[in-house]
């Protein structure tokens, strides 16, 4: 299973919608901040599951939710914003509570900068801003079982 995971979008739809089209994904997770712009990429491509977070921005957003955990052949995905868990200042918080939910992969946003790393047995990643100064994803395929993930540049057709 192939997810397009995208967060920080701010009402900048071009390159999530772009990296859609490109990634052709299973599932796209939306983390956040413009949570709206979600629902506009449901709209757009009807057929995709788009799961999605309620950001720092989406105050009173009948869209996303706070949080969401999603077990995909055999991976359990633990997906917030980040603001709940302070995410700017560490990711000691945010890693414990993904520990605690059992998840074996644990997405969030919020600070614009594209991030990957393996905390324990936890992998966190953070696919950038997608509507930012130098827009970002992440890419994970989830396979019996196993991972693998890479951030990608959204610029990249205009190279």
């Amino acid at each position: 299973m192939k997810l397009l995971i995208v967060s920080d979008t701010h009402g900048r739809l071009e390159h999530m919608c772009r990296a859609a089209e490109r990634e052709k994904p299973d599932m796209v997770f939306h983390l956040g901040d413009h949570d709206r712009d979600a629902e506009d990429l449901s709209r757009q491509y009807p057929r995709l599951c788009v799961v999605s977070m309620r950001g720092n921005c989406d105050f009173f957003s009948p869209y996303g939710r706070e949080e969401y955990l999603y077990t995909l052949e055999g991976v359990k995905i633990f997906a917030v914003h980040g603001h709940q868990y302070n995410v700017k200042s560490g990711l000691m918080r945010f890693s414990y509570a993904a520990a605690e939910k059992g998840a074996q992969l644990a997405l969030f946003g919020h600070t614009h900068s594209a991030f990957c790393e393996k905390i324990g047995d936890v992998t966190l990643l953070n696919p950038g801003a997608c509507g930012g100064y130098h827009p970002t994803y992440a890419v994970v395929t989830v396979k019996d079982g196993a991972l693998s993930y890479e951030i990608k540049d959204a610029w990249e057709d205009y190279k």
